[in-house]
């Protein structure tokens, strides 16, 4: 039986010259039980459809800053600022994946994407924003830690991952201050720093603050990735 094609987002190297994409997002889509395929992102806008055409599902991965104009603030002094070209696909892409209502999962920045795309803002730098938040953040020559996030069991997310709490990696600076439009927020971590959304009136709009992907040897963590293939496969008839 053939697998849902799942497409993976790409990021660049700090000279743009190169894509870059670490290696656990394909493992982890196809630890899944999908196919995974890497999009470029420094191409025409104009061939995003024929992209489209070849996937079943996506996955919107992390990367750096994206511009907070987008929600009307400015550039703070902390920032690490993401290719303004692959900033630009993602935007035009994540709208063809709504239109077609296609299956979508994000991780990290996926996460912020998708807020920001439906109308929502992010804290850009939680320990100046939201100085009382946990240490979110993987701290330099440091292990990852980890935190606990409470999740809603009866979202699609929290279904798929079969518990109300869980233990995740700490590794952002970044999280959503205000949720947009038609999303639901399903998980916080105790401090209230949101973790997880998602929108229930399409076939799969969820996204997680944590990188799962890192984590697939842990049931918990590899299902947001098998809800991803199953949503795939079944809005394909695969």
């Amino acid at each position: 039986m053939n697998r849902p094609v799942i497409g993976v987002t790409t990021d660049s190297s700090d000279t743009e010259e190169r894509y870059l994409s670490t290696m656990t997002y394909a493992a982890a889509v196809e630890k899944a039980g999908g196919l995974p395929l890497l999009l470029p992102f420094a191409v025409d806008h104009a061939l995003i459809p024929q992209y489209v055409d070849l996937l079943d599902g996506i996955l919107f991965t992390g990367g750096n800053d994206m511009s907070p104009t987008r929600w009307g603030e400015q550039w703070p002094a902390r920032v690490q600022r993401m290719a303004q070209r692959r900033e630009e696909f993602e935007f035009a892409l994540i709208a063809e994946v709504e239109r077609r209502r296609m299956p979508a999962l994000g991780v990290c920045f996926g996460s912020q994407l998708m807020n920001v795309y439906r109308g929502g803002s992010l804290i850009q730098f939680l320990p100046e924003q939201k100085p009382d938040a946990l240490e979110h953040r993987r701290l330099p020559n440091q292990e990852p830690g980890r935190h606990p996030i409470r999740l809603d069991p009866d979202s699609q997310l929290g279904r798929a991952i079969g518990k109300r709490d869980v233990s995740v990696n700490t590794y952002h600076k970044q999280a959503v201050k205000t949720i947009g439009k038609g999303l639901r927020v399903i998980a916080t971590a105790p401090d209230g720093v949101i973790e997880a959304f998602e929108d229930p009136t399409l076939p799969l709009f969820a996204a997680v603050q944590w990188h799962p992907e890192r984590l697939i040897e842990e049931p918990e963590h590899l299902a947001p990735f098998k809800l991803l293939v199953q949503k795939s496969a079944e809005a394909s008839h695969i």
